[in-house]
């Protein structure tokens, strides 16, 4: 059965052979999938809170979507068969592109908020099973020796996709609102821009995704025997002492983060009156969109450098410790509540740096811990990951406006008690090792 489960549920990090990348269209494909979680949860957030939405509404909405990432290890069985790929992914677009589309025409109507919820739980239900097939069709077109650089690729064009759907799709939205003076009206437009350009990058896929037939190793499993490996393979993860230290840090080493990052967004674009920076969405785009994305990209080229030159066991304290920075920068900031702009875009490269440095620990720990177990478990730990963090983020609004923007920073800078506790146990349980 672990040899079943090895088998289906095989890492997309697993060591292949390597001659080239495809980079007709694999830069596009993994662009298109971090553009439909950034819209779903970075730029949806941004409408929601410009259309008058309470902070924890938006976060009890948007963290809900989040919640179909953990059936992802179930969901895999059905997208198993590698000739089935390139229709999932293509399928899955076309969804994707509808629902963008279609959020911007239900925000113009009446009584819109029911049914922009409920494209949102289809969005992301469809992003799942596209980041399934995609995984697995990369992985049946390329031949590397080591797939460390495609993951570390695929971190790069998902800050490229960050940046196109706060630092432009935000900016455009906040500039028709300043020329039409329909805020409606203007976010809708700027979500018919954005499913167009993702139509475009759909129809490129139709045309270069190559087509591969059956292969003669694939042989046909039942589902009942997929279904049973992966209950099989959760219930070892979950029954095995020695995995819990493992476990814990995937639970609680981002807690603050996942606390506080819808919050932090909200608190920029906050007004004065209700203790936040009152940006607009031209500024919030350029100052978190633009110039925090560039420090995200930097801590993550700085985490990676590191880590491979001394390896993660070293730097894993430095890099925990480096995850508390942004809550005391916007500790900072809800006390100072600057009025300079350029303060303010240095604080979010300052955060957003220590956060992309910090989070490359989350990531790589991941991937070793998967990849130690006698069969594989990273479908299940990505699932894990995304519970991590859809749980703090819908609890998230409601604890800030219950303590109000200060005394939230404050509270997310002392669940770091948790962060460091958790990188102390694995340093401990996992000192003889090297990871």
């Amino acid at each position: 059965m672990k040899e079943m489960s090895r088998m289906i549920f095989n890492s997309p990090l697993e060591q292949v052979t390597i001659d080239r990348l495809p980079w007709k269209w694999m830069p596009t494909l993994y662009l298109f999938k971090g553009l439909s979680y950034a819209v779903l949860l970075f730029t949806s957030l941004v409408m929601l809170k410009r259309l008058g939405y309470q902070n924890s509404e938006i976060t009890f909405y948007i963290g809900c979507t989040m919640l179909p990432w953990m059936f992802r290890p179930v969901l895999s069985i059905f997208v198993h068969k590698g000739y089935f790929n390139k229709l999932w992914i293509l399928a899955t677009e076309m969804i994707n592109v509808i629902c963008i589309a279609a959020i911007g025409y239900t925000i113009t109507q009446q009584s819109w908020t029911n049914y922009t919820v409920l494209l949102y739980v289809i969005l992301m239900g469809s992003n799942v099973f596209h980041d399934i097939a995609s995984d697995k069709y990369t992985l049946t077109s390329i031949r590397c020796q080591q797939v460390s650089l495609l993951r570390i690729f695929k971190r790069l064009v998902y800050r490229l996709a960050l940046l196109i759907a706060v630092g432009i799709v935000c900016m455009v939205a906040g500039n028709l609102e300043v020329v039409t003076r329909l805020i409606r009206a203007s976010w809708s437009t700027a979500y018919y821009l954005l499913s167009a350009f993702l139509f475009v990058l759909s129809i490129w896929h139709v045309c270069l995704l190559p087509r591969f037939t059956r292969s003669y190793r694939e042989r046909d499993i039942l589902l009942s025997d997929m279904f049973y490996a992966c209950l099989n393979t959760s219930a070892d993860l979950i029954r095995t002492p020695s995995s819990w230290p493992g476990v814990l840090f995937l639970v609680c080493y981002l807690l603050p983060t996942n606390l506080l990052l819808p919050v932090s967004m909200l608190f920029q674009l906050d007004l004065g009156s209700s203790g936040g920076l009152g940006l607009s969405p031209q500024e919030f785009g350029y100052a978190y969109g633009t110039v925090g994305v560039f420090g995200l990209l930097a801590g993550d080229i700085l985490g990676i450098w590191l880590v491979h030159r001394y390896g993660l066991k070293k730097l894993l304290l430095p890099m925990a410790l480096a995850i508390l920075v942004p809550s005391l920068v916007f500790i900072h900031l809800s006390f100072a509540l600057p009025n300079n702009f350029t303060w303010i875009c240095w604080c979010s490269f300052i955060q957003q740096l220590c956060y992309g440095f910090g989070s490359y620990a989350y990531l790589h720990f991941l991937v070793y811990y998967s990849e130690v177990k006698r069969f594989s478990t990273f479908m299940l730990c990505v699932a894990l990951a995304a519970v991590a963090m859809a749980i703090p983020f819908i609890l998230s609004g409601t604890l800030q406006m219950a303590l109000g923007y200060r005394r939230f920073f404050m509270l997310t800078a002392l669940c770091g008690v948790a962060t460091l506790t958790a990188t102390l146990l694995v340093m401990s349980v996992y000192r003889k090792e090297t990871f």
